[in-house]
């Protein structure tokens, strides 16, 4: 079945190349996206992937697109740490997330943490998605550093 998939994104690819485009994915990440829920991420599929495609992988299948610039180049300059040190930084970032907060969304098969479970992370999850608006953000910028700082230990 993954042949059928091959032969797609290959004829896509080149026909991007051809158009003086590039697919916004690589291959590895497009196979393991197909078939996946929104709300489980089996950390197990994507384990034997080098660093690189680890990362854009499990992101993709975590936050349903791709990193922003800032994450990709934060990540980029550690893609020659050891596998399994680069894996949980990549796991407990996505994990961090709000989105992944909001939506409730959990990683099986994964070899390095538990992620936490319970009323209390529910109820984060849902202080998230009240509190993640854009005009709260700007009024954060507005409050001094310090307030600033006391805001982000409660709420990331």
């Amino acid at each position: 079945m993954s042949d059928i998939y091959e032969v797609i994104y290959d004829t896509i690819s080149e026909n991007m190349i051809d158009a003086g485009s590039q697919y916004p994915y690589n291959k590895e990440t497009f196979l393991n996206d197909i078939g996946t829920g929104t709300q489980e991420v089996d950390v197990s599929r994507f384990l034997d992937l080098p660093n690189d495609k680890f990362y854009q992988a499990v992101f993709v299948a975590t936050m349903r697109r791709l990193p922003n610039t800032k994450a990709e180049l934060s990540f980029e300059q550690r893609y020659s740490e050891p596998k399994e040190e680069f894996q949980t930084e990549v796991l407990r970032f996505l994990d961090r997330s709000s989105f992944v907060a909001v939506n409730n969304i959990r990683f099986i098969n994964n070899p390095y943490f538990e992620q936490k479970r319970g009323l209390r992370y529910k109820l984060i999850g849902l202080s998230y998605g009240l509190t993640d608006k854009s005009e709260l953000r700007q009024f954060g910028k507005k409050l001094p550093q310090p307030v600033q700082k006391v805001i982000r230990r409660i709420f990331l």
